[in-house]
């Protein structure tokens, strides 16, 4: 299988609820091996959250990602961060853009 068949894919625990998609993953070259994926959740909100699953929670790759642990394990993972979807900006920094146009 091919890594671009990979990314997009929907990961779902071992309960069968959806995490999100595939979004990125690390490979290993000198080892020719996956070290993990990163997964975008589909939570609707003004950040994205990506949670790494290492390769050890994979139990199956097929039409979905099937991880062999509960969604709550998931969530606690120690590498999750948060990206920001948004760009915030001051609206006062709008004005004055304007007022200088």
């Amino acid at each position: 299988m091919k890594i671009t068949e990979i990314i997009d894919k929907k990961v779902l625990d071992d309960d069968a609820n959806e995490i999100g998609k595939v979004q990125d993953i690390d490979v290993d070259l000198k080892e020719n091996k996956i070290n993990n994926i990163t997964i975008n959740s589909n939570e609707l909100s003004l950040r994205k959250t990506v949670v790494v699953a290492d390769i050890d929670m994979i139990s199956e790759v097929g039409d979905y990602i099937l991880l062999n642990v509960p969604k709550s394990e998931i969530s606690k993972t120690d590498e999750s961060k948060e990206v920001p979807d948004v760009e915030v900006v001051n609206p006062s920094e709008l004005e004055e853009k304007s007022k200088s146009n």
